[in-house]
């Protein structure tokens, strides 16, 4: 064992050292060559901006609600600034470590090293432990040291510790009694239909196959409309690899040619056919989402592995939406792992990314077998992910549609619904700020777990769907018959909330592929579920009202179902072609007219296009307008006469009855009136006209690119492209080219400039025999010239100049 050095006077302790568990022993030292990988996050330069970003975007009564900001946007304003990352980059250095490279969302360095020079680095030993399954896993005996100048801008370091590895939440049929078999017909949804050989392993298994889920939860309305989530893509995360050929299998029973992809993250999580998990989420999302692409990545199950897994789905946003069935709970992760996680989830709510997990099998007890107490599951319990739980389903056997369902409790045998109160996070304002008839502040709520210094803690879960294995998704799995152990080969039924979640997955991709969302990614959804169960909540939910989720028996029988909101299925399960509108619903669509120019005390009309998805009426406001300019609270055009030069920056907001907003931002300058001089119409009378006049940008004004003019009757231009200058404020000749449109004579400049003196003779320019007998007999008459400026603002200003010809 390596001997642990004493930190440095400047150095910090991060955190606490990790328990090791009651039914663990220490079996002796890691040996110093023991390889590692490791990932140190950082913290975010502005945390509170990041949160409060987040919310707003992320929230129906926002003016910034869908006003995402992409990758590159976020690595600037929130991830750590390149000063920071310097800086720990050195101290790693400075301490025998070689970091990799800086993650593209600037929140983690990536570092490999053996365990004896991550123990000299971080002043931590390392002992092998004999966890009570037979595994064995790896603990750092001290809390990693760092120098601390840096201990500030460091939220964790991640995979010192393999204790606590992510639970696939899926329960196998051999862990379940099944339903008696029964006959379960195909349900006519639109969507993809079985073939008859997972119909008939479902008839005998108990199990339903995708089309009678689609039908269960309503999604039957988004197929016939045309909508199989074709333009969305969804990630899936996982700690275990699968075989393409059982997802195959899947899709070729349903007649579907699934569009996936692999992403390897650490070197990916080995081969074969895993424990049936990814199998499971890959084939419940292309069973309802036929047309969605699917990216799988596969990441190992290691202290970092699932950290760096979500890291790589979120700053890749390959995805619109993410699903993940593993999960482990909170008091074993630890809140470093989930204060990082929480960045990376703030990251994908401020990008648009939907993000969704199952809620734990254990029930109430979500650290069960040991301690038996309330917990939840992270990262379902995390604020800015949407927690599912798990029902027990039954449904008609001809139509599909829901007979009954109930909190899924089938004990310590099988599983339960995860839920409950976190000890991390506290209650967020969609939870905070329900009506009081949705219930979810309720006689179980509770600041105490989280150490809330007012108010309650997050609950959990948020949703739910089914997860009785006895009532499960039939699946294809093991068609290899290779599994280690020896498992079930072929179709059959899993359950567990690991199902639930990608059928919320599912859901999702379907309601941002529809028509009423129009193409704006639902984001974060939790806001608008609960907004949504607050205005439509028996149309959009199925409000589950029977079972609890005290797996063990030992809490009391919580946690009980009830009307609206619980904490064993959330708001419940979805009526999912109402729920998909009322999630695309409540946002209004607002144009940006992008930067605006105009002269000062000219007349200026903006219409500001804006409207509310549900067709209701909107109003208008605006600040930072140029003086003189208003905008109509009703039709939303901008009008009048800005009265002074400059620069304005303007918000408008648009608004709607029920509290729905959006606002957009862009710039506007008033520059003074460009002008026109020493106007000239020479020689006319000779038959050898020769026209000049000096044009001048306004004040504050770009320079001016384009000249066009048009001449009064009597002359005109002709083809010829000879004689013809143009010359700047110093007399020096510009380069520009030039073009007959109609009857005006185009002069474009290769560069913009302030001031243009333009010369144009014959034989370009020409004059007809009266006007030319006209001058000669001294008869004519003052001549109107009109002249079209455009500056490099691409602003456009009429000058009309009046000369008599000579």
């Amino acid at each position: 064992m390596l001997a642990v050095a004493s930190p440095a006077a400047a150095s910090t302790r991060l955190g606490n050292a990790p328990a090791v568990p009651a039914t663990a022993h220490i079996a002796g030292a890691v040996a110093d060559t023991t390889p590692l990988h490791v990932t140190v996050t950082l913290q975010s330069q502005d945390p509170a901006g990041l949160a409060a970003l987040a919310d707003a975007v992320s929230n129906p009564g926002s003016p910034q609600y869908h006003d995402y900001i992409s990758g590159t946007d976020f690595a600037q304003r929130f991830g750590a600034t390149q000063a920071t990352v310097q800086a720990v980059e050195t101290s790693l250095r400075a301490h025998g470590l070689d970091p990799g490279p800086v993650s593209a969302n600037s929140l983690s360095i990536p570092v490999t090293a053996t365990a004896g020079e991550l123990g000299q680095a971080f002043s931590t030993s390392f002992s092998r432990v004999a966890l009570a399954s037979g595994a064995s896993a790896i603990v750092n005996r001290q809390a990693p040291s760092l120098d601390s100048g840096i201990a500030n801008d460091v939220q964790s370091v991640l995979g010192l510790n393999t204790l606590a590895t992510a639970k696939p939440l899926l329960i196998r049929p051999h862990t379940a009694t099944a339903l008696a078999p029964q006959d379960k017909p195909h349900v006519v949804t639109g969507g993809p239909q079985p073939c008859a050989a997972a119909s008939s392993a479902g008839a005998s298994q108990g199990g339903y196959t995708a089309d009678q889920i689609a039908a269960a939860y309503g999604m039957s309305g988004l197929y016939q409309s045309g909508d199989e989530g074709a333009g969305q893509t969804v990630a899936i995360l996982e700690l275990e690899p699968y075989d393409l050929s059982d997802v195959q299998a899947y899709g070729a029973c349903f007649g579907v040619n699934p569009l996936i992809a692999n992403v390897l993250v650490d070197n990916g999580a080995g081969t074969g056919p895993g424990q049936g998990e990814a199998a499971l989420d890959i084939e419940n999302v292309i069973g309802l989402a036929p047309q969605a692409r699917i990216v799988v990545y596969e990441g190992p199950n290691t202290g970092q592995g699932p950290y760096d897994t979500m890291s790589q789905i979120i700053s890749q946003h390959l995805a619109q939406v993410v699903t993940t069935s593993w999960g482990e709970c909170e008091q074993l992760e630890g809140f470093g792992q989930a204060s990082a996680e929480n960045t990376l989830f703030q990251q994908a709510a401020t990008e648009g990314i939907s993000i969704v997990a199952a809620s734990g099998d254990s029930g109430s007890e979500d650290c069960f077998p040991t301690p038996p107490t309330l917990q939840v599951d992270d990262p379902a319990s995390q604020p800015f992910v949407t927690g599912v739980g798990g029902t027990s389903l039954s449904a008609n056997t001809t139509t599909g549609a829901r007979l009954s369902e109930r909190v899924w409790n089938d004990g310590t045998t099988v599983g339960a619904s995860g839920g409950g109160v976190s000890s991390f996070w506290k209650m967020p304002g969609y939870q905070a700020q329900a009506p009081s008839f949705l219930h979810v502040i309720n006689g179980h709520s509770s600041g105490a777990n989280c150490a809330a210094p007012s108010g309650d803690c997050r609950e959990v879960p948020d949703v739910s769907a089914n997860g009785d294995p006895a009532t499960g998704y039939m699946i294809y799995w093991n068609g290899s018959n290779t599994a280690v152990p020896p498992a079930p080969n072929g179709w059959q039924a899993v359950g567990g909330t690991s199902a639930a979640a990608p059928v919320w997955a599912a859901l999702i991709a379907l309601a941002n592929a529809s028509s009423r969302c129009a193409g704006t990614p639902i984001g974060f959804a939790n806001p608008a579920l609960y907004y949504a169960a607050g205005s439509a909540y028996g149309t959009d939910f199925s409000d589950i009202t029977s079972g609890n989720n005290d797996m063990t028996g030992l809490q009391g029988g919580l946690y009980p179902a009830g009307s609206g909101y619980d904490m064993a299925t959330g708001l419940g399960s979805p009526n999912a072609t109402a729920l998909a509108q009322s999630l695309c619903t409540d946002a209004i669509a607002l144009g940006n007219p992008g930067p605006q120019g105009s002269t000062v005390k000219k007349s200026v009309s903006l219409q500001i296009n804006a409207a509310d998805t549900r067709g209701a009426a909107v109003t208008y406001q605006a600040t930072g307008l140029p003086i003189g300019l208003s905008i109509n609270g009703s039709t939303g055009k901008i009008t009048g006469n800005p009265r002074r030069i400059g620069k304005s920056t303007v918000t408008v907001v648009v608004s709607d009855s029920v509290g729905s907003a959006a606002q957009t931002t862009f710039d506007w300058t008033i520059e003074g009136a460009p002008t026109i001089s020493h106007v000239s119409l020479s020689s006319v009378g000779a038959g050898r006209p020769r026209m000049s006049f000096t044009v001048a940008a306004g004040r504050d004004g770009p320079g001016l690119k384009t000249v066009s003019v048009t001449l009064p009757r009597g002359l005109h231009f002709s083809k010829s492209r000879a004689t013809v200058t143009v010359t700047g404020a110093k007399g020096k000749h510009l380069k520009f080219t030039t073009s007959l449109q109609h009857v005006a004579l185009v002069i474009t400049m290769r560069t913009a400039a302030s001031q243009l003196r333009v010369t144009v003779s014959s034989p370009r320019l020409a004059a007809s025999t009266g006007l030319t007998a006209a001058i000669a007999r001294h008869q004519s008459s003052r001549l109107t010239l009109t002249v079209r400026l455009t500056d490099a603002g691409k602003l456009t200003t009429r000058l009309t100049s009046r000369t008599r010809p000579s």
